[in-house]
């Protein structure tokens, strides 16, 4: 299917809000899961879910062996679709199998016994990921993001429903796994009730150079995904092995802020920006045009929003957690900028794989896990706050790094890059100066300091966007009007 260039753009923006849509009202029920947990569990208790979480990430990652995004790439033929679905069903039922088998393995290792149980749980959520992928891919492909919302609400609320009963009538760190399980279940389940009569469920009308396409694509894919799971949940592996799991609860809960509010934002546009780049894959001027539009309005939203909850760290930790998780306060702060730094390095994921040249996010990947072991393993004898200092000054070099890279595949100017993260860059100096001033104030308690250092911060960066970057601020308009 061919579209034009407005066309596209619409397309594209009514996609992002509809995900947007999705992801706000899953993450709203997150959070105040989250809020609640925090309350109700010890941070080691807290941790020990975060271990199991973790581990059971990694076999996500690579549950679908990469055809979902093989699909979005490759013909849309029947054949291909179903190849797909053949794949992603028998890897997810060896990985389901594995994590319920090599549980004790890993207690062992971790020397947490009572991960045992809450990792053989959660393999039932690997298996469910893996039968849920192929429909999601089907949609997202089509460009289906309205009809695709329903999804990712109903497994939040899922989640979020089984995960506070148990909660609430004691069964502690159980309550996050099996919440955390029926939350997958239902996503897939509600992916395949979405995609009905078009589901490929006849998995034994196969060919082999449909099944040898989805591999070819998907296994660098998935290997690209594993490695970037890896670089994301290295911290919590190596605090989880050489800190504790005390001090991997106060890091996880550190962590939960930027990674709903930032990371997982650009997740939910990586799902929308991936097929929009396929789909002018052989348009270079397009293709070009697209990403650095992306990138100012990423390294916009991630730089403000990261700097900003930095700055609110020590009122914001003791006032929605409670005062027994100060111990995350200053991981917060280094967190928080290192979700804002690899907002400028994001997007060049799916420009690789838009191109068909996922090998290349592979060799990025493999570069930054060697620099980023070593460095996180040095830092661990200052505790969690020396890791996630480590992981803010690495994002800063990675990101730069990544965009180089994006920019010379694509062949875009270093300058022209420079241009697109300036906004993002000056607003992100800006909210600093504000917050900061507005927290220095005396007397102020932790509710009225937060109610005014972000309208303050929004007006600050929308005056600065409006004057400063005009041609933004109308780019910015043109696409919401498109919508």
């Amino acid at each position: 299917m061919t579209y034009a260039p407005g066309e596209l753009a619409r397309t594209g923006v009514r996609g992002a809000i509809w995900q947007g849509l999705a992801f706000a009202s899953g993450r709203i029920i997150v959070l105040v899961t989250t809020i609640v947990l925090a309350r109700l569990l010890s941070p080691e208790e807290y941790g020990l879910v975060a271990l199991a979480l973790v581990l059971m990430a990694y076999a996500d990652t690579i549950a679908d062996a990469g055809v979902a995004q093989a699909l979005v790439y490759l013909p849309r033929t029947g054949v291909i679709a179903r190849s797909a679905l053949l794949i992603s069903a028998a890897l997810g039922t060896l990985l389901g199998l594995a994590a319920y088998l090599a549980a004790p393995w890993i207690a062992d290792l971790f020397n947490l016994p009572d991960v045992t149980p809450l990792v053989q749980v959660l393999g039932i959520s690997v298996l469910a990921t893996s039968l849920g992928a192929v429909p999601e891919a089907l949609l997202r492909r089509d460009l289906q993001f309205k009809k695709l919302t329903a999804a990712p609400v109903i497994r939040a609320a899922t989640m979020g429903t089984v995960t506070l009963s148990l909660a609430f009538t004691g069964h502690g760190a159980w309550s996050l796994a099996v919440g955390t399980a029926a939350g997958s279940v239902a996503y897939a389940v509600t992916c395949w009730v979405l995609v009905g009569r078009n589901a490929p469920w006849q998995i034994w009308r196969v060919g082999t150079e449909a099944l040898q396409a989805n591999l070819k694509y998907g296994a660098p894919v998935a290997g690209s995904s594993l490695l970037a799971r890896l670089i994301f949940d290295i911290d919590y592996l190596i605090i989880g092995l050489f800190l504790g799991a005390q001090a991997l609860g106060y890091y996880t809960l550190a962590f939960r802020l930027p990674e709903v509010l930032i990371i997982n934002v650009f997740f939910v546009l990586s799902t929308v920006l991936f097929p929009l780049y396929a789909q002018v894959r052989n348009e270079p001027e397009r293709l070009r045009s697209g990403y650095l539009t992306s990138v100012r309005i990423q390294s916009l939203y991630g730089v403000t929003t990261g700097v900003g909850l930095a700055v609110v760290a020590p009122v914001l930790v003791p006032l929605v957690f409670g005062e027994k998780w100060m111990d995350a306060v200053l991981p917060l702060v280094f967190l928080s900028l290192y979700a804002a730094a690899r907002s400028l390095g994001a997007g060049a994921n799916d420009v690789y794989k838009a191109i068909g040249r996922p090998g290349l996010s592979i060799g990025v990947s493999l570069v930054r896990l060697a620099v980023l072991l070593p460095v996180l393993l040095f830092a661990t004898q200052w505790g969690i706050v020396g890791i996630a200092c480590a992981q803010f000054l690495a994002a800063v070099v990675f990101a730069c790094g990544m965009q180089l890279v994006a920019a010379r595949v694509i062949q875009l100017r270093a300058r022209a890059l420079l241009r697109a993260v300036a906004p993002g860059l000056v607003c992100g100096a800006a909210v600093a100066v504000v917050g900061l001033g507005i927290l220095a104030a005396p007397a102020l308690g932790g509710v009225t300091t937060l109610l005014l250092v972000v309208p303050t911060a929004v007006a600050v960066v929308y005056a600065i966007v409006r004057f400063g970057f005009r041609p933004l601020h109308d780019e910015l308009m043109q696409l919401f009007r498109r919508h």
